[in-house]
């Protein structure tokens, strides 16, 4: 260690004269001047040689302390380039795995594209599936279970003619065996117009959901307030879909609230259908929907979820709300002109 600092005291004295400037063996050489001068001018001699020397001692210190720090600034260097190879290393392993990571998750994006296409897809080919099946049942009731009955009612009517040789048991039970092939009649008619409503294609989408509306008050008690503007023709996916909308959402209404009024508004605004159907009951929502104001797809019925597919096959939107006020279902479909 006393080499070292020897070592780099010569380096700074060699230094220190070339930056002031002093000759090599300056300190040697004042003794023999100093004998020829007067002794004012030795005094200020003597002042001026300890005066070097301390600046002398002071510039070798200073000149020591800076190849110190320079030595250690060196090694920190060398620390810091070392630390700044590690980083860029771990940070070219990170973007390595950062790469893979988001080809992976294209590929996952994409397989979820596919796997949502192929969804909406079954989707749509279950609704269409599911109308085929109401249209097909509806023909069969309508051709099959309704014609039967009629001439069940028919049979009845021909022993009524013949009443007064019946004795009074006999008569009691052809005029209940009456009451009830009438009332199996209408619900075989009903439910014929639920499963596929002749007015929807004859008359349009105003004139069913006004049939259905008012046959729903009649079953459940239930006060429909209709405001159907005058939107003409629809094409006919559309107008289906918002008739299945009408009437899920009436049957909604009557299984799962407390409302004894609903208003449907059907109107046209701008290029777009817009159905509004509000309620004033607590609704289906639980605690989070109800913090959110929208129902969590979690928690919808079957039903709701077959609304929402149907409007958004036709490229429209589908929400529902529920507030402390009640419940809304508000759909938008955009408006075209009906195919022939």
């Amino acid at each position: 260690m006393k080499s070292v600092h020897l070592r780099r005291s010569k380096r700074a004295s060699r230094a220190a004269r070339k930056l002031y400037g002093l000759p090599r063996g300056v300190v040697a050489k004042a003794p023999g001047v100093r004998k020829a001068l007067e002794p004012s001018a030795r005094a200020d001699l003597d002042r001026l040689m300890n005066q070097l020397r301390e600046a002398n001692e002071k510039l070798i210190v200073a000149a020591v302390r800076a190849q110190d720090a320079s030595d250690v600034a060196h090694i920190q260097v060398v620390q810091a380039r070392t630390e700044l190879d590690n980083l860029m290393r771990q940070l070219e392993d990170a973007n390595e795995r950062l790469a893979a990571a988001a080809t992976d998750a294209e590929g996952m994006a994409e397989e979820a594209a596919e796997r949502e296409e192929e969804y909406r897809q079954l989707c749509n080919r279950l609704l269409t599936v599911q109308d085929e099946e109401r249209r097909r049942l509806a023909v069969e009731l309508h051709d099959s279970t309704a014609q039967n009955l009629a001439v069940l009612l028919m049979n009845l009517a021909l022993i009524e003619q013949s009443e007064p040789a019946l004795n009074a048991e006999s008569r009691q039970a052809l005029a209940e065996s009456r009451s009830i092939a009438d009332e199996c009649c209408r619900d075989v008619r009903m439910r014929e117009y639920l499963l596929h409503p002749p007015l929807l294609e004859e008359m349009g989408l105003v004139s069913a959901v006004r049939w259905f509306a008012d046959g729903f008050t009649k079953r459940s008690g239930i006060r429909v307030v209709m405001i159907l503007g005058d939107i003409g023709r629809l094409p006919k996916p559309t107008e289906t879909a918002l008739y299945r909308v009408v009437q899920e959402s009436l049957t909604n209404v009557h299984r799962h609230t407390s409302t004894r009024r609903v208003v449907i508004d059907l109107a046209t605004t701008g290029d777009t259908i817009v159905l509004e159907i509000r309620d004033q009951g607590r609704g289906l929502h639980d605690g989070r929907s109800q913090e959110l104001g929208r129902q969590a797809p979690e928690v919808l019925g079957v039903g709701i979820q077959g609304m929402r597919e149907r409007i958004n096959q036709l490229k429209g939107s589908f929400d529902i709300e529920f507030t402390k006020k009640g419940t809304t279902v508000r759909v938008g479909v955009p408006l075209n002109k009906p195919t022939p």
